[in-house]
């Protein structure tokens, strides 16, 4: 009896304390869409995703993408060439061997 008493206590504090830090810690996040991490001084989202589409993007949340690194650079650059830039500083032609692609001739 006093074995199947701490069995029911041992359940229910685990119990307890799985719930708790399922409500505490943040479970895993995608990560933002692709047209969050562009920028213009005074664009709106919707310019963002038109000037993506006017670049190639089909994908504007980003997520799946399998495009050739090529292709996946003059996209990139065009955004930049058109004005806009990245929240988080990323250059793709200083991302490791990304840089060997003739595309990045010019952006190293």
């Amino acid at each position: 009896m006093r074995k199947s008493a701490i069995l029911k206590g041992n359940l229910l504090l685990s119990a307890c304390a799985l719930l708790l830090t399922g409500c505490t810690f943040t479970p895993f996040q995608p990560p933002p869409p692709e047209f969050t991490k562009w920028q213009k001084n005074g664009a709106s989202v919707e310019d963002v995703k038109s000037g993506m589409r006017a670049c190639g993007y089909t994908n504007l949340a980003g997520t799946g993408d399998k495009t050739p690194i090529d292709q996946a650079l003059k996209r990139f650059y065009c955004m930049k060439d058109s004005g806009f830039t990245r929240k988080d500083n990323l250059d793709l032609c200083k991302q490791g061997r990304i840089g060997e692609s003739p595309i990045c001739e010019d952006r190293r």
